[in-house]
């Protein structure tokens, strides 16, 4: 597992998954009931892909519920337990009382290049001599941000990104130069992420260019960097967002014997 490389200032479309706990109320079932309980029937099903589709962890395993983990709390307090495949396929009765349905696969991380998370819970009412009908959703909590990087050894001879998020707290990730794959963080709905691309040429002299982007979970983004030097000897960079929007031209001081 990628270890975080810490910076101490202050400072990581859909899978769409389905857990679906179903059942048509039954006077015949609820009536095998004792008192006092009820019953849910629980079925479970997951899907995946992000919005802007690349290659990454493999997202076959996060469709095969098998591998899922389904939780019955009470109170915080774990009350039932099961992966997706001894999930009962039958009703499971529980006493009276509010519970909550989670369902989650994957690791935790603030950041990782190896694996995502996702996770769905929902609130639910067990009644006596009922048959409980629930739905929960399952979503990544993480964005899956994509970086290419292209004609960069002409001018540098290295380069890494900083990104800055709230899971992260007072820690930075950084994804360097030899890193390959997306980068999956662990982001609120539309933070702000800080990114700063930091360059070295061969005479160890660094830029750093800090840039600022919305992320939400459950979305990718890609951003594509590239140098942009222009006629008059002086260098830029050049950063474009999913493809989809005009290359912004970064002007960064660099002195003249970098060129």
């Amino acid at each position: 597992m990628r270890q975080f490389k810490t910076l101490w200032k202050g400072m990581a479309a859909a899978l769409a998954g389905g857990l679906l706990l179903c059942a048509c109320s039954s006077e015949e079932e609820a009536a095998l009931t004792a008192e006092g309980k009820g019953l849910v029937r629980i079925g479970l099903s997951a899907d995946t892909g992000f919005s802007t589709q690349t290659k990454a962890v493999d997202e076959s395993t996060y469709r095969n519920t098998d591998n899922y983990t389904v939780q019955i709390l009470k109170d915080d307090a774990i009350v039932e337990s099961y992966t997706g495949a001894t999930l009962p396929e039958g009703l499971i009765e529980l006493t009276n009382g509010t519970y909550i349905v989670k369902a989650f696969y994957g690791t935790d991380n603030a950041a990782s290049l190896n694996t995502m998370y996702v996770e769905g819970s929902k609130d639910f009412d067990i009644n006596s001599n009922q048959v409980s009908n629930v739905e929960v959703s399952c979503a990544p909590v993480c964005a899956k941000v994509n970086l290419t990087f292209e004609g960069m050894d002409e001018y540098f001879t290295d380069w890494e990104t900083h990104f800055e998020t709230t899971a992260l707290g007072e820690e930075t990730f950084i994804y360097e130069k030899d890193d390959t794959g997306p980068l999956y963080l662990k982001v609120n709905k539309d933070e702000s992420v800080s990114v700063s691309f930091r360059l070295t040429n061969s005479e160890k002299k660094t830029t750093t260019i800090d840039k600022t982007y919305t992320m939400n979970p459950n979305e990718a983004l890609n951003i594509t960097i590239k140098p942009a030097p222009a006629t008059s000897g002086d260098l830029g960079i050049s950063i474009s967002i999913d493809g989809s929007t005009n290359d912004e031209t970064v002007d960064i001081e660099i002195p003249s014997d970098w060129i």
